[in-house]
């Protein structure tokens, strides 16, 4: 039945970051990062992916961007351990939600603020102006054994990927995020702006879970081909196993790259396996 919870299930982290072949060929930094970190129990998996924006006043944006990816990976593995005693979500609260959307901000801002007081700017950056330069957007993913969590703010995308291969985003697009516009996590109120979901591990769960920057899709001149990745990289997955598919995953993120965008691109994958599979230990990884 629909509503019944699968057996518990494992994860797998993976995932890649390159630096576009159009910042290499100006020599400018990768503004990508990515992380990710095993939860209390072993079983469950924080994954993070972020995008500093890279323009003029966002100078200090790959900064940012790493301090998102800490700042998410640490939290959403802090929340999986409130809740590791406790019974199964099938639901996020309400209170719950507005609770990651604030702390993913604040304690966002506060490293930031703390990365500018080492390493001080010039006397005429003001705290939103600090805040500017730092400027990241960011993806989330929280995977335990009998639930998953997601969360977003500004660009990218999250795909869902059922056993099936059937792909879907958990939200619509935002259509105001046209171009180079997005929202970001230094926006005053950035909170309002975080999206989060959960979702418990029916029979209909996704079985892959993709992060990217959108750099990835950009590459692509229709969203239906994008979408293709989903199940493409969860049939090589099932056949090659994640340690393959990640060894692979940068030459395939360059060569998108080089034909397409010609931005940085980073993709982070979470891919669920019976609980009875071992789970390949977790490597905390950062894009650089």
């Amino acid at each position: 039945m629909s509503g019944e919870l699968v057996a518990a299930a494992a994860w797998q982290a993976g995932g890649r970051s390159v630096r576009g072949s159009r910042h290499c060929r100006l020599g400018q930094p990768a503004q990508d990062a990515i992380a990710w970190r095993p939860t209390g129990g072993g079983n469950g998996i924080a994954l993070a992916v972020a995008d500093g924006h890279g323009s003029a006043p966002s100078f200090r944006s790959h900064i940012g961007a790493r301090l998102a990816v800490d700042t998410a990976a640490e939290l959403l593995a802090e929340y999986a351990a409130s809740h590791a005693s406790g019974p199964s979500l099938t639901s996020l609260p309400p209170e719950d939600a507005a609770w990651l959307a604030r702390q993913l901000t604040e304690r966002w801002r506060e490293r930031v603020l703390a990365h500018a007081a080492a390493e001080p700017l010039a006397p005429s950056h003001d705290e939103a102006a600090v805040l500017v330069s730092y400027g990241s957007t960011l993806l989330a993913a929280l995977a335990t054994p009998t639930w998953l969590l997601y969360c977003q703010l500004g660009d990218g995308d999250i795909l869902l990927v059922s056993d099936t291969g059937h792909v879907r985003r958990p939200w619509p697009r935002d259509e105001r995020l046209l171009g180079v516009e997005t929202t970001s996590l230094c926006m005053p109120e950035a909170w309002r702006e975080v999206q989060v979901g959960l979702a418990p591990l029916t029979p209909h769960a996704p079985v892959l879970v993709l992060l990217s920057t959108d750099g990835y899709s950009n590459s692509f001149r229709k969203d239906r081909g994008f979408l293709r990745v989903g199940r493409d990289i969860l049939e090589l997955v099932q056949t090659q196993g994640m340690a393959q598919v990640d060894s692979d995953l940068e030459a395939w993120l360059n060569e998108a790259s080089d034909l397409g965008s010609g931005d940085d691109i980073t993709v982070g994958l979470l891919y669920r396996t019976p609980l009875a599979t071992p789970l390949a230990t977790p490597i905390e990884r950062e894009g650089r």
